[in-house]
């Protein structure tokens, strides 16, 4: 295991740190008063996210209000993505979606499930559990119409334009990185082709997106959570996309996992080369932009990430 990058992260609000409107929108819509409630810290995002006790037993209930707006569209997004989802798909039923518009909040109601989140760093059969997690998402076939497409539009934009929005960033990380933007650009020129499938895609799948629960063997098995960029495409994309924060969180480097767990039989090698080319150029680029609103400890986050993937880059081009 690597040595972990510690990241800070403010603390989420707690049941009783909600506008008295927007808790009684919430017992409303429950039909039943909330009678305690144990808050599930971590992730990336500012809102509530806890474990509401009602006399009708436990929901999980996520909010966030109008000072997070960014929050508000994902979570009407995952609404609408949640109804399309194929049946089965390992996940926590999802319930309803409510809008306090007086207020401005927007709320996400799922079934309580009795897991946690991965330990930082990483467990081996937790991270065992989650990796499998990937492979059976990637099993299901998604919805061809009802769920956005991961191969749609290009994807080079980022590279092509990185020395011009954010030169003095681009500085702090290794100067390969500068010399081969051209480079860089062109390894992504087929990503159409390379993202192309019919799997389903979580698309943002790492620890702090999973709950490790018991299996019915005695061992453990894991849930996808937040699930605002499902889409369709190849059957590696979460697998691959995963282990960058693997590596941050304390885990192996990419290539000690996959030599573990290898990726699916039929893999295109210089398609997840591509892919990998893409993901390092959003991380590169998002942790130079501005922290959004509420989540200023996500840059540092995607810088982290981004480290890992420019190493891991080199390393398949034989850089």
């Amino acid at each position: 295991m690597t040595q972990r990058v510690r990241m800070t992260r403010r603390a989420r609000p707690t049941w009783p740190d909600l506008p008295a409107a927007v808790r009684a929108a919430i017992e409303a819509r429950l039909g039943v008063p909330v009678v305690g409630w144990s808050s599930r810290d971590g992730g990336y995002s500012p809102g509530l996210a806890s474990v509401l006790t009602t006399p009708d037993g436990d929901v999980f209930v996520k909010a966030t209000g109008p000072e997070n707006d960014v929050s508000a569209c994902l979570y009407r997004d995952e609404a609408r993505l949640q109804a399309v989802l194929p049946a089965g798909v390992p996940a926590p039923r999802w319930r309803w979606l409510l809008e306090v518009p007086d207020e401005g909040w927007v709320a996400l109601a799922f079934d309580a499930v009795p897991g946690h989140a991965p330990h930082v760093p990483w467990l081996a059969d937790e991270l065992d559990a989650v990796l499998d997690l990937a492979r059976r998402i990637a099993s299901f076939t998604a919805p061809a119409g009802a769920l956005p497409d991961m191969a749609a539009g290009p994807r080079r934009d980022g590279w092509d334009a990185l020395a011009q929005s954010h030169p003095a960033g681009l500085a702090t990380y290794d100067p390969w990185v500068a010399r081969n933007l051209e480079r860089l650009a062109r390894v992504c020129d087929d990503y159409a082709a390379a993202a192309a499938g019919s799997s389903l895609v979580h698309g943002d799948l790492r620890g702090d997106n999973a709950l490790v629960v018991p299996a019915s063997d005695g061992g453990l098995t894991a849930l996808a959570v937040d699930w605002p960029c499902a889409s369709r495409g190849a059957v590696f994309l979460d697998l691959v996309g995963m282990l960058p924060a693997v590596t941050v969180e304390g885990g192996p480097l990419p290539e000690d996992v996959l030599a573990r767990h290898p990726l699916p039989p039929g893999t295109d090698e210089d398609a997840v080369t591509c892919y990998l080319a893409v993901l390092t150029g959003y991380f590169l680029g998002s942790s130079l932009d501005p922290p959004p609103p509420g989540i200023p400890h996500v840059r540092e986050f995607q810088r982290a990430q981004a480290q890992v993937c420019v190493a891991w880059l080199r390393r398949r081009l034989r850089a």
